[in-house]
């Protein structure tokens, strides 16, 4: 009599082949499943269902930060063809103008003189010689993304809720103010220009000194530029006219014709836009002062002490790349609930400062100097 075989009574190779499959395959699964299940449920309620702070929470639709004599508003955006920008109708300053300037369409009703050169900084130059004698009293530079990565989490890595934030008045006051307000890799002394070796760890560093003299035709150059990274700023119409017309024609030549990498052309005005606009090398204003006055996120110490300590578990948690993960799945997905958790505890972190933030008198009296520890 022939007997049925089992699964596994003669097919031992085939079995445990399909047994390690099962092993391999259910902590994929599960891993899986933790990405794609909703976020935790027990996240604080001061998030939106995005995940995210609600930029309208408690502010009746309009920005927190602008009184009823508002003042006139450009949003300037370099931009590409294949940008979508529809995330600028959230922004929640009232009379908005968005002026997007599209690099790589000589069509568009807005580009620089020449497609894809300079990046955003070819652009900028481009709109303050354009539109010099019709500027409004506020102009915002910005790129295309929504949440690019040096957007800080403290402004909830959002372009809309940063801006929706965002001081105007205490923008009229300093004339120019850098959106993101983190030193990491910009402050207080970051760029040197008399390094001008290739061994230079920051590959604009050694281009720094001759593209100052050439773009301000000088030959005293500041020896230290720092300033927080990216390009993206709020300045008045006043701090632009500080120079003439053909301040920014000679700035737009000088971006158009020079034989540089369209990287390196761009990123040197980075850390030039201090210079331009305040006739100062550094512009480092104290990070928790600046989320204060500027954005009105104002943390207390202990608050700044418990921030300061996540932000850096964060960076380390982040370290670990996709195959470290792969290779030890229960600890990425333990670090990525610890992510969340950082995340969530920030997020009501800035809840509480921007009930802080909203006594004008203890912002005043705490922030007299943004530039002093």
């Amino acid at each position: 009599m022939i007997t049925s075989k089992g699964p596994c009574s003669l097919g031992l190779p085939h079995c445990w082949r399909t047994i390690l499959l099962v092993i391999v395959l259910i902590p994929v699964f599960f891993y899986v499943y933790e990405i794609c299940w909703p976020a935790q449920q027990s996240q604080d309620a001061t998030l939106s269902s995005h995940g995210k702070l609600d930029v309208d929470k408690g502010h009746d639709g309009l920005s927190p930060n602008h009184d009823s004599n508002n003042p006139t508003v450009n949003l300037v955006m370099a931009t590409l063809r294949r940008d979508d920008i529809s995330w600028t109708e959230n922004i929640k300053i009232p009379n908005l103008n968005v002026i997007r300037y599209v690099s790589d369409s000589m069509e568009a009703e807005y580009h620089p003189p020449v497609p894809n050169k300079g990046r955003e900084a070819l652009i900028y130059h481009t709109y303050m010689h354009d539109f010099y004698h019709d500027l409004p009293d506020i102009s915002i530079f910005i790129h295309a993304d929504e949440s690019p990565w040096h957007v800080e989490s403290i402004l909830n890595s959002s372009m809309t809720f940063a801006l929706s934030h965002l001081d105007l008045s205490q923008v009229l006051q300093r004339q120019y103010f850098n959106l993101r307000v983190a030193w990491e890799g910009a402050c207080p002394d970051w760029i040197n220009t008399t390094k001008t070796m290739v061994a230079s760890e920051k590959q604009e560093e050694r281009y720094m000194h001759e593209a100052f003299s050439e773009n301000f035709a000088t030959n005293q150059v500041p020896e230290i530029l720092g300033g927080p990274c990216c390009s993206q700023f709020a300045v008045t119409r006043d701090a632009v006219k500080r120079h003439p017309q053909s301040q920014y024609r000679m700035n737009m030549d000088w971006l158009m014709q020079t034989d540089w990498t369209d990287f390196i052309s761009g990123r040197v005005w980075e850390h030039m836009w201090p210079w331009l606009f305040k006739n100062e090398a550094v512009d480092c204003a104290v990070e928790w002062k600046a989320y204060c006055r500027m954005y009105h996120i104002c943390f207390d110490s202990e608050s700044r002490t418990r921030i300061t300590s996540l932000e850096e578990e964060k960076k380390e948690l982040k370290k670990a790349g996709f195959f470290e993960e792969l290779l030890d799945l229960l600890a990425g997905l333990k670090a990525k609930r610890r992510l969340e958790e950082i995340d969530a505890t920030i997020a009501a972190e800035v809840e509480i400062a921007l009930e802080r933030g909203k006594n004008e008198a203890l912002r005043m009296e705490l922030l007299s100097d943004l530039y002093t520890l």
